[in-house]
């Protein structure tokens, strides 16, 4: 029969495997590469071209408008703009 000492050790086992994925998540999350949700989400990356080294075009809708991106080692800066264009397929 398992005593409290041994129920304890059970539940700070689970604590700890808990929160190190937990860790793996966030850090995932971090990065870029954690899951998220389908639902809700207002902004969505189309289409991504690499275009030289570290540079990239992105075709992004946002709220129904559709964006076309360059970024690179300086950052990101709007190419053009098609307003209202409704949901792009892809």
């Amino acid at each position: 029969m398992l005593e409290a000492y041994d129920y304890a050790k059970v539940v700070a086992s689970f604590l700890i495997v808990a929160l190190f994925l937990y860790g793996i998540y966030y850090y995932l999350g971090q990065m870029g590469v954690a899951p998220r949700g389908r639902g809700g989400g207002r902004i969505r990356i189309v289409e991504t071209r690499m275009v030289g080294k570290n540079r990239y075009l992105i075709l992004a809708e946002v709220e129904g408008d559709r964006l076309l991106l360059a970024s690179d080692e300086n950052g990101v800066k709007i190419l053009k703009e098609w307003p209202g264009q409704g949901r792009c397929e892809g």
